[in-house]
């Protein structure tokens, strides 16, 4: 059975995964086995980097999401759900 590749119907979130991969690949091959570095960062900075947008991430979903600590929003929760039929 052949396969017949549809490169028109793919989305974008999958050429940006496809391509970061690609991308990825090279810097890896790059570093480990040909010692060069292509992207200019010290580990310090790219852990930096990672830590620091890990943490807005983390912000902003937490934030964004129903954090209910008083009595009377835990029992609007519990309606919400009553109401949805959860």
């Amino acid at each position: 059975m052949k396969m017949k590749l549809n490169f028109k119907n793919v989305s974008k979130g999958t050429w940006v995964r496809i391509i970061s991969l690609i991308l990825l690949a090279i810097n890896q091959i790059a570093t480990s086995v040909f010692n060069y570095q292509l992207l200019p960062f010290s580990d310090e900075e790219v852990y930096e980097g990672v830590s620091t947008i890990l943490t807005i991430i983390l912000m902003v979903v937490n934030t964004w999401k129903n954090n209910s600590f008083t009595e009377e929003a835990q029992e609007a929760d519990a309606l919400l759900k009553q109401k949805k039929g959860a």
